[in-house]
């Protein structure tokens, strides 16, 4: 049977609280020692805004043609994502550097139905080719079934993306169909 990230043992979860920007507590969720997933604060929202601008998270994400990135608006994606987290409609986490807590992007679950959520991550442009979606992925399939109770995880994955694939596939999902012209990747959680 082939290893996944997920299945490493080095995820430790842990809920700490840590000094951030401009006296802001930073919550942290979990880490391999490497990266941490944690909150998004508006602390973020420079790096977000800058992030925006990237054509190939453009791409992906379905960005409208006439998009203008601000900082304003990534201010208001976060806000947009606390209250989704409080309503438990979408858990968007930062992908911080554990050792500076530089954001270098970010993962999602949005829960679909019962016991099964949707699976999303991006990295940007200067962290890319590092492994990061990676790690973050594996990390995210930990707290996806410790803290959320999911049981199946879902990931559609346009087919030109090769990267996404085969993050995908690191981490133990599997292709299950064709869904919205995408290729829809599953995986089974504990």
């Amino acid at each position: 049977m082939r290893r996944s990230l997920a299945d490493d043992d080095k995820c430790v979860t842990k809920y700490a609280q840590w000094p951030f920007r401009s006296g802001i507590l930073l919550t942290m969720l979990v880490t391999d020692g490497v990266i941490v997933l944690s909150e998004f604060t508006l602390a973020d929202a420079s790096t977000m805004s800058l992030a925006d601008a990237d054509s190939e998270l453009r791409r992906r994400f379905d960005f409208p043609e006439d998009f203008v990135p601000s900082v304003e608006h990534s201010e208001e994606v976060v806000r947009r994502w606390q209250c989704e987290r409080l309503a438990g409609a979408r858990y968007a986490h930062a992908v911080r550097a554990a050792t500076t807590l530089e954001l270098l992007g970010g993962c999602e679950l949005r829960p679909l139905r019962d016991g099964v959520a949707n699976v999303s991550y991006w990295t940007y442009p200067t962290h890319r080719s590092c492994g990061v979606a990676s790690r973050a992925l594996a990390l995210l399939i930990k707290i996806a079934s410790d803290d959320y109770q999911f049981t199946s995880l879902e990931a559609e994955i346009d087919s030109d993306n090769i990267a996404s694939k085969t993050v995908a596939e690191r981490n133990a999902f599997y292709v299950a169909a064709h869904r919205n012209g995408r290729i829809l990747y599953m995986r089974r959680l504990p």
